[in-house]
């Protein structure tokens, strides 16, 4: 789609031409490359990642089967395969449960329960985010003075703004509740109904994708500092009886946190023009009042009781937008499949420039 969301309002007032189409595309490709598994067998790591890599099962598996993914290709509105630009995707269909709430002494309960009857071909209910680093914006930085969560993500010491990891940090959040919360590691397999096993997997498998990703990225000059992984229990299991992962939802810059030269090629640049506005401050201000009355619906306190929506962006400011998302889809098609879909869209370095 050409709408986007940001502070997990939903639809904002303005579209972006060539988004929908842009990240279709985008999706397309990284599923295609990340599901090759001659691509994975041509990969070199570093001798660093090497040491750390070789001997894992699930790189050995990412080189025999490549990842497993729900993409299955681009299609028209008639659901026919198409090779062309489109804003649609078909996907394979797995299956979502959604944790009931309560509301207990003011406090929002979710039960997880279901998840315990060991779920295939279903969502798992977590965002797994990976970080390379601490940019500005990064959200790790409101949770670093809980020493006891730094250490549980293999930090020594609290991170600074600025900060590059050699290997990515992991944390998990909810994914099927009003507000994303973050949890520890030790939550999140009790809520995913996750044993031992499998959470080694996923999270070996999340660090190794993000790797990869990274390389991808650094082939066509841009910078991966973090971003976040949707994944469905698949529905093949191993030899022991252990769930597989499949990676769903999309791969692309709405996910993914991306610099050029130092510039935001992301998401991040949209909420930074809201950030100083009334209506931000009102979503922040809803969703505490949402918090401290047990409530689920704080967009609707955002409307109703502080009378505050998102404002239209100018259209100068919509159009830089737009092309940030058409040329960087040109720039990793150039690279991997030989040519850009977008005729006359801006090259990363017009891109730079405009955000100047």
């Amino acid at each position: 789609s050409d709408r986007y969301s940001i502070f997990d309002w939903g639809g904002m007032p303005d579209e972006l031409d060539g988004k929908g189409k842009s990240l279709a595309y985008m999706a397309w490709m990284f599923f295609d490359i990340l599901g090759d598994s001659a691509r994975w067998r041509n990969w070199e790591l570093s001798p660093k990642l090497k040491e750390m890599f070789e001997g894992n099962e699930v790189l050995a598996d990412l080189r025999e089967n490549g990842a497993i993914h729900h993409c299955i290709s681009l299609v028209d509105n008639n659901g026919q395969e198409v090779k062309e630009l489109t804003n649609n995707l078909a996907v394979k269909a797995v299956n979502v449960y959604h944790p009931e709430s309560s509301s207990e002494g003011g406090v929002l309960k979710w039960d997880y329960s279901k998840y315990q009857e060991k779920l295939i071909s279903s969502l798992v209910p977590l965002e797994v985010i990976f970080r390379f680093g601490v940019p500005a914006g990064s959200s790790l930085m409101t949770r670093i003075k809980d020493m006891d969560y730094v250490q549980s993500l293999g930090l020594e010491n609290a991170p600074k703004e600025g900060d590059r990891f050699d290997f990515p940090v992991v944390e998990f959040s909810t994914k099927l509740e009003t507000l994303d919360r973050y949890i520890t590691q030790k939550n999140a397999q009790e809520i995913a109904g996750l044993n031992d096993i499998e959470t080694k997997r996923l999270k070996d498998l999340v660090s190794i994708m993000a790797v990869r990703l990274k390389d991808i990225f650094f082939e066509v000059g841009v910078e991966l500092w973090d971003g976040k992984f949707e994944l469905a229990f698949a529905a093949d299991l191993d030899a022991d009886g252990n769930r597989k992962f499949m990676f769903v939802d999309s791969i692309g810059p709405d996910e993914l946190r991306l610099t050029y030269k130092g510039q935001q090629l992301s998401k991040e640049n949209i909420r930074h023009c809201y950030r100083d506005s009334k209506w931000y401050a009102g979503v922040e201000k809803a969703k505490i009042l949402a918090a401290e009355r047990g409530e689920k619906d704080w967009k609707k306190i955002c409307i109703e009781e502080l009378k505050l929506t998102p404002p239209h962006l100018d259209k100068k400011v919509v159009e830089k937008f737009s092309q940030m998302y058409k040329g960087l889809a040109n720039q990793i098609a150039a690279k991997f499949y030989g040519k850009g879909p977008f005729e006359g869209a801006w090259s990363m370095d017009e891109i730079y420039n405009k955000f100047q």
